[in-house]
């Protein structure tokens, strides 16, 4: 599925070039979830976004080959990347707050990478079912928005009449039902197709009334639920390779595992590959099948998630393995290893 051989990444800073990347190697095979470990400032995100070039300005690929379903793309166009990033190769960031657009609902945002990616299937589907293909006719704000509304005339219609002037609040009260007029009025007006579709997204990653948080927008939804968007982003242009990167710092344990659990089970029903990358053993030990293990941009050690638990070979490995706290024990601190060597 994904292969990169000897890819250097470099960092141009004030105080000269930083090498992130020192001669990565990795493969990954078709449907197989594959880690990637290792402290942070070791290579792990740098290497995911030198595959899809999401690198910033100061940073720039300078040796290596990054090989996708046969193809090398080390060198690809700005037109072909889009085509890879979302209909190739999804990725899910580790804040989804700030990888989100705040000013776009929910809807808007999975629907630009649908049309991107699956513009034929919306047509079909708008031809089939005879509904409008992008836009529906109905007219309705956000949830937020809905709600901020009706409490605002009902606070007014109630202090009005606690004081005895009802009738000021007569404006509000006809706020109200302007309100459910609307609703009742646009019940039989169907969606379109990219809101059908957008929502069909949505409930694959197993989101609670999935037409509601649509309309939603970033903030008024909980951490898990914006990585839950993330999740059904990554997915919506069909891509059949997922990265992961750290989706579960900012969520709380039990969020964690849910969203572990989905990514798990939608691997296993599209038959993905995962690059699943993070710091934390505990996960990699849950979830992947094959790991590797990053230090100073290096790869030192790669092998099955067992053996790397039973046998580790490389002194950075054992290191990690003894810094996961046991028995309530203090956190112990990764020691300082000498120069790291490539396996």
């Amino acid at each position: 599925m994904l292969e990169i051989k000897d890819l250097k990444t470099n960092f141009n800073t004030y105080d000269g070039v930083v090498k992130a990347l020192d001669g990565v190697n990795l493969s990954i095979k078709d449907g197989e979830i594959f880690g990637l470990v290792g402290e942070t400032g070791s290579g792990k995100s740098v290497t995911a976004y030198s595959v899809l070039k999401l690198l910033p300005k100061t940073a720039e690929i300078v040796a290596g080959k990054i090989i996708l379903n046969g193809e090398d793309i080390t060198d690809a166009t700005e037109d072909r990347l889009r085509q890879i990033r979302g209909g190739e190769i999804g990725i899910i960031f580790q804040d989804p707050l700030s990888a989100l657009n705040p000013v776009m609902t929910v809807n808007e945002q999975v629907g630009e990478i649908l049309v991107l990616h699956q513009d034929a299937e919306i047509n079909k589907l708008a031809y089939e079912k005879e509904i409008p293909v992008y836009k529906s006719e109905k007219w309705k704000s956000s949830p937020g928005v809905e709600f901020t509304i009706m409490a605002i005339c009902i606070s007014f219609i109630s202090l009005f009449t606690m004081i005895g002037q009802f009738t000021f609040g007569l404006p509000f009260l006809f706020v109200i039902g302007i309100m459910f007029l609307r609703d009742y009025l646009q019940k039989e007006v169907p969606e379109s197709a990219l809101d059908l579709m957008v929502i069909e997204a949505l409930s694959r990653v197993k989101l609670p009334n999935p037409k509601q948080i649509a309309s939603s927008y970033p903030h008024e939804l909980s951490g898990g639920m914006q990585q839950r968007v993330m999740i059904a982003m990554a997915l919506a242009g069909k891509a059949k390779m997922l990265i992961a990167d750290e989706p579960t710092t900012a969520l709380d344990v039990t969020i964690q595992a849910q969203i572990l659990q989905l990514i798990k089970d939608i691997q296993k029903e599209e038959n993905m590959s995962v690059l699943l990358i993070t710091h934390d053993l505990g996960v990699v030990a849950e979830t992947c099948e094959k790991v590797a293990v990053m230090y100073k941009g290096k790869i030192v050690e790669e092998a099955s998630v067992d053996q790397i638990f039973t046998n580790p070979q490389h002194e950075y490995t054992k290191a990690l393995l003894n810094a996961i706290p046991k028995g309530g024990k203090e956190r112990l601190k990764v020691p300082e290893i000498g120069e790291a060597g490539a396996i």
